[in-house]
């Protein structure tokens, strides 16, 4: 993988020939999957690949090219193409700030183990011994992957920056010969973290707990959601309405609303890559620093994701959320929802009927400004009656706006879970909602 000192070192050669205020990034990445279906596994590969991005800032214009050439003639040239690309470009809004502090910042925080215990031997091993739980009704299929990543990014006015992150992502669905399923998925930079056959055994228990589904009305519903599904909304949320641009557009939820109340009083989500539960990434894809944003607080909204054009616009400092789209202004990716007291059993004991949800599956914003969503369920939905797990039941397509969704909700589990988000990891509980609308079939 691509040390810091190599890194800085293409970095430096790069820069040798620019002659206007630059940005190199660096964008590196190998990966090992191992995937299977039908319980086999059928395919293994491995991909590395390393980027250079030369952006290059003059006055209101900007001009980018990007290669995977990494010779100091192919470097030269990319910076050559980039300087006279200037001259064709049309000027932009905004003149974007040059980067300057802090001249540093490193993060290698990596767990070596990951690459040791998820390595292709050991994936083959991890699965096999997981697809062996199944009897002959079941079948399998889903992926394990090991990834290492690094982001390296350094300028003309002497900022450095250097990220490593190794991580593992499993995902399996568990599916019965009658068709219900169970899922399990998880994303770690924590060796220790994932035990695969576990996994397994959930997704594996989960589809058995399902067998002989029934069908329910739509209509409104006592919900639990598990963490997945929770993760899910979260991460919708984030995409339609945690952006400071949304709110300058007018497309958020969250527009006119920071300082009121939009939740419940028991809901805090904030962004937070201190939190060792998510993904830390301790700078943006602009090479500023990553604030923690409080995004509710207490129910209440109170801050915004920015990127540098976005704050430009409203005249504040960027928070460092940057994705190197300029079009999403910001984006908040290292969620973290506060915990309760409650745990799962509790949670199901206390329902008299409704529904325990573990995934979604297709969502989208049926109205961004009001946060509504919709999204089918999948891989795992059960009928709760008199505090028990009743059946299995077919899948359901809920619409429902947030604002209602986490307005109601009446219990928290203290146990989270990390959970797969947009670009990173999101780490969150499980909850009951009340008055969660479905609003039709999928059978």
């Amino acid at each position: 993988m691509l040390s810091k000192k190599e890194a800085y070192s293409i970095i430096d050669k790069t820069l040798e020939h620019c002659n206007y205020y630059t940005m190199i990034s660096i964008d590196s990445e190998e990966e090992g999957l191992t995937r299977f279906a039908n319980s086999e596994i059928h395919q293994n590969v491995f991909n590395y690949n390393t980027t250079v991005s030369i952006k290059i800032l003059e006055n209101k214009k900007e001009s980018k090219v990007t290669t995977n050439l990494l010779d100091e003639k192919s470097l030269e040239q990319a910076v050559k193409e980039a300087e006279e690309n200037l001259a064709f470009l049309p000027e932009g809004k905004v003149k974007m700030p040059h980067l300057c502090e802090p001249k540093e910042i490193v993060s290698e925080a990596y767990d070596k183990e990951v690459g040791i215990k998820f390595d292709i031997t050991n994936r083959s091993e991890l699965l096999k011994q997981g697809i062996e739980q199944l009897d002959d009704t079941f079948i399998a299929a889903g992926s394990l992957s090991l990834k290492k990543s690094v982001l390296a990014m350094g300028n003309t006015k002497g900022i450095r920056r250097y990220a490593r992150i190794d991580s593992v992502d499993f995902n399996a669905v568990v599916i019965h010969e009658g068709g219900f399923s169970g899922y399990v998925e998880m994303n770690t930079n924590k060796a220790d973290e994932l035990d695969v056959v576990k996994e397994f055994k959930v997704a594996y228990d989960k589809a058995r707990l399902g067998i002989d589904p029934v069908s329910v009305k739509p209509g409104e519903y006592t919900v639990i959601l598990e963490p997945l599904a929770v993760g899910d909304l979260l991460a919708f949320m984030s995409y339609i309405g945690f952006a400071a641009r949304g709110v300058q557009t007018g497309m958020s939820f969250l527009t006119g609303k920071l300082g009121e109340k939009v939740f419940g009083e028991n809901i805090t989500i904030t962004d937070d890559v201190s939190n060792m539960n998510t993904i830390p990434l301790t700078f943006d894809f602009e090479g500023y620093e990553k604030k923690k944003l409080s995004i509710i607080e207490k129910g209440i909204a109170k801050e915004l994701a920015y990127d540098v054009t976005s704050a430009i616009k409203d005249g504040v400092e960027t928070t460092g959320h940057s994705v190197g789209n300029t079009s999403m202004g910001g984006f908040a990716f290292n969620l973290v929802m506060e915990n309760g007291k409650d745990n799962m059993t509790d949670l199901i004991k206390s329902t008299k009927r409704g529904l325990l949800v573990t995934r979604f599956h297709y969502m989208n914003a049926v109205d961004p400004t009001k946060a509504q969503l919709t999204a089918l369920t999948r891989d795992g939905l059960y009928l709760i009656e008199d505090g028990e797990i009743k059946s299995g039941v077919k899948n359901l397509r809920f619409t429902e706006t947030m604002s209602k969704a986490f307005s109601n909700v009446v219990g928290i589990t203290k146990e989270r879970k990390k959970v797969p988000g947009f670009f990173a990891t999101n780490y969150v509980p499980a909850l009951k909602i009340e008055n969660f609308h479905f609003t039709g079939n999928a059978e």
